[in-house]
């Protein structure tokens, strides 16, 4: 990921969007970066926390431009999927296996003790061709998904539902997991 410069001034301009009072624009700046790390997560992306802020910085960056942004959440998103189509498109990267991926908890949403123990349990509630589309979705690149669908008898639409289902599947399971556990605890 190449890095975003921008001044002080375009930081300060970036939490101006967020609210006018700095201290409520602190608190905005730090759920935008939590949810931006959350998507790239959902994503499978090995470094979420990198590629939320590199999304900050090129939106700081296009604000210093003088860049009009009418929603700044939905736009935040955008670019976000941008970021994450030069992730992925990266020749360069490093590719991670799924057992590592749920074991990494640096920088993670679910850093908490009972993350890792949820994703684990949330994956085995799938069937195995649930789990084998998620990895597939998620390792291969668009030629190859299109290989997928082909053998699955889909359309790329109807695998991309497809793999939407699962994934929501997979957030519900896990978020009502963590809640339990949560819950448990206190």
């Amino acid at each position: 990921m190449k890095k975003c410069d921008f001044s002080q001034e375009a930081f300060f301009q970036l939490l101006a969007r967020l609210n006018a009072d700095l201290a409520l624009a602190g608190e905005e700046y730090e759920k935008l970066r939590a949810r931006l790390i959350y998507f790239f997560e959902l994503k499978g992306c090995r470094i979420p926390a990198e590629l939320g802020d590199e999304t900050i910085n090129r939106i700081a960056r296009k604000i210093e431009e003088g860049y009009e942004i009418e929603d700044l959440f939905k736009f935040s998103y955008g670019v976000a999927r941008l970021v994450m189509l030069e992730y992925w498109s990266d020749p360069n990267r490093e590719w991670e296996p799924l057992d590592e991926r749920l074991s990494s908890q640096e920088g993670s949403r679910a850093s908490d003790e009972h993350g890792l123990e949820c994703k684990k349990k949330c994956l085995l509630t799938l069937s195995l061709e649930e789990r084998d589309l998620i990895i597939k979705n998620c390792t291969l690149n668009k030629k190859g998904k299109v290989e997928v669908a082909n053998a699955l008898g889909l359309t790329m639409n109807a695998l991309r539902l497809r793999v939407f289902r699962i994934r929501a599947k997979l957030q519900g399971c896990y978020k009502n997991c963590i809640k339990v556990r949560e819950e448990l605890t206190s």
